[in-house]
């Protein structure tokens, strides 16, 4: 592999280097590193997946039953999850993109392996192989900013980040991680076209920004604040960022056309969905990639900048009027089209879905461990821009762009932080780098490798050592006992059955039994979902009539997934107040605990047909 100085032996314009002579380290060396060190770090959890199969996450469940779909020959554009909410199943707004990597990966680990062991074998890999490329993305956008000096602190910081250790950790198989990577990647790609000699980048970084949305569409703020900075620079009196326009316009407006055809079924080219890759995103998608083509054809014909702002004003009216004619309600709600009731009972107390004041609300300490590092590197790289200049300047002026809109978007849904995390990590590389720097010119020049110590306030592990007790305090009951293999494993002896349960579990029963489900927290899933709380805050006699009707065969309760209690709160009078005050139906039969399963957690009736 080519050294992590083969491409940056001469820094940016504005950048230091503080040692005289770059050492060629191997840039394999640090990823490695970092790699086994963050792998025994999460030992416990990696263990965990392997020796029990344990699900960390609803969404790790869901995409493992797609996937084992896929390979049991559904179709390639057939996103239907067939045992949840049965007969006709709920159509899934997650990609097939995610999905290939994880079905080669379980082929492959099936030829020496038994299917069991290749799943969680491949549920291990695959975040492994992730962390490496963020390692890779982080890696490569420190170095076009500040030179090799910033590449171990850039992954250091990386690795104590807290996303390595929540959505790159072992089993995790969400999409998450992937669009992470890829902005990454796409920042870093539009980074290196702001200097015209490497201009083509933009090319990649929109092709990048295509594969982005065909996963989902969790990205496209920082795709439109992407876009807009790249019009902005050539706004504000650059002419030279013409051919970066243009090379972006392209790659994007081929990404886009190319990626729906391949994921998205003839069935669904109209479909005006909110919530996934779309007709209603594609359409202005390509109207921007028109635009910003067209502008870098036409770059050198704008002498002035009031007539560069005249065109890009025009630029972006005709992209909002063609967003306007789509459907315009996804910019303000992409779940927009969900059951008020599941809205209030559900999606609204779902933690990654909440703002960041009521996440603060509810988790302070956690709240300011995960905002902390990156309000401190957007300071940071705000510094940085204003004490460089030149081409390093731009770039993290561009940086600093793309990190506002994730740390604004923060305030609106917490699990963006995600996103903006490994961008903000730049600001405390720049401060290590340029302590490091400020040290080896004084007297205490041996003491500059304790720069390193810089990533603890600008890391969330760094802070949540700081706040340890307050975030177990933070956290309270953990409904995690109700939702592992073990808990989950007397159910797998009843015969296949269609069963009602708390909507948290849903996923994990599907991934670890051969049950169906009514209800798991997806909100495409609106009626089952809403079913199941209508069934369980109904009156016995009227939640018999609607079980029955929709052929369910077992209601399933487990004591600390608190959605019982609170619709037994909510109905004292229905089913689920009936079953928390001990008073059982005719209708049911107590079938777990059992005799033989005494210590199941779950409480499981069997639904009478009569």
């Amino acid at each position: 592999m080519a050294s992590m100085t083969a491409d940056a032996a001469a820094p940016p314009d504005g950048v230091e280097i503080a040692q005289s002579e770059a050492p060629s380290l191997p840039l394999w060396l640090p990823i490695l590193a970092a790699l086994l060190l963050g792998l025994a770090l999460s030992l416990p959890r990696f263990l965990t997946v392997w020796q029990t199969g344990a699900f960390f996450d609803s969404d790790d469940a869901m995409r493992l039953v797609q996937v084992r779909g896929l390979l049991a020959g559904q179709g390639w554009f057939d996103m239907t999850i067939y045992r949840l909410d049965p007969p006709s199943g709920v159509f899934m707004h997650w990609s097939r993109v995610v999905d290939v990597p994880l079905a080669a990966l379980i082929k492959i680990f099936a030829l020496a392996l038994p299917p069991e062991l290749a799943e969680r074998a491949a549920r291990l890999a695959f975040p492994l192989a992730l962390q490496a490329l963020l390692y890779l993305g982080v890696a490569r956008l420190a170095r076009l900013l500040m030179g090799h000096a910033a590449v171990i602190p850039a992954i250091l910081l990386a690795l104590l980040s807290g996303i390595v250790f929540g959505q790159f950790q072992p089993g995790r198989i969400d999409h998450h991680a992937p669009q992470i990577v890829l902005l990454v990647f796409m920042v870093a790609n539009a980074v290196a076209a702001l200097d015209p000699k490497q201009s083509r980048c933009a090319a990649w970084a929109g092709l990048l920004a295509a594969l982005s949305l065909s996963i989902s569409i969790e990205t496209l703020p920082f795709i439109f604040a992407l876009a807009g900075l790249l019009v902005l620079f050539w706004v504000v009196g650059r002419n030279d960022m013409g051919r970066a326009l243009l090379l972006f316009g392209l790659g994007l407006g081929l990404g886009l056309p190319l990626a729906f055809v391949a994921t998205i079924g003839k069935a669904h080219w109209f479909d005006a969905s909110c919530d996934a890759f779309s007709s209603a995103y594609l359409l202005p998608g390509l109207a921007g990639a028109l635009v910003s083509g067209l502008l870098g054809l036409a770059a050198t014909r704008f002498d002035r900048w009031p007539a560069r702002a005249a065109a890009a004003l025009a630029g972006g009216l005709a992209v909002a009027a063609v967003f306007a004619a789509t459907k315009p309600v996804c910019l303000r709600d992409p779940f927009f089209g969900i059951d008020p009731l599941l809205r209030e009972l559900w999606l609204d107390k779902v933690s990654e879905a909440m703002p960041l004041r009521r996440f603060f609300q509810r988790e302070p300490y956690a709240a300011i461990s995960f905002m902390a590092p990156v309000l401190l590197g957007l300071t940071a790289i705000c510094t940085a821009a204003w004490r460089t200049s030149g081409i390093a300047r731009r770039r993290w002026i561009f940086v600093a762009g793309i990190t506002c809109v994730g740390a604004a978007m923060c305030f609106w849904m917490i699990r963006v932080i995600g996103f903006t995390a490994p961008l903000a990590l730049l600001g405390g590389a720049w401060c290590i780098v340029e302590a490091g720097a400020a040290l080896s010119r004084t007297r205490w020049a041996k003491l500059a490798a304790a720069s390193l110590l810089l990533v603890l306030p600008f890391s969330s592990i760094g802070w949540a050592l700081v706040f340890t007790e307050e975030t177990r305090k933070d956290t309270g009951e953990s409904a995690g006992a109700c939702l592992t293999p073990a808990s989950i494993a007397a159910m797998k002896e009843l015969q296949p059955g269609l069963v009602a349960a708390p909507i948290d579990a849903g996923s994990y029963i599907l991934a670890l039994t051969r049950h169906d489900v009514l209800a798991a927290p997806y909100h495409r899933n609106n009626h089952g979902n809403r079913l199941m709380i209508d069934a369980l805050m109904a009156d016995p006699q009227s939640a018999a009539a609607l079980l029955r009707a929709n052929g369910v065969n077992y209601v399933a309760l487990c004591p600390d997934l608190g959605e019982t209690a609170t619709l037994a709160a909510r109905a004292p009078n229905g089913l689920a107040g009936a079953l928390q005050a001990g008073q059982i139906p005719p209708f049911l039969q107590p079938i777990l605990p059992s005799d033989a399963e005494p210590k199941s957690l779950y409480r499981v009736f069997k639904v009478n047909n009569e």
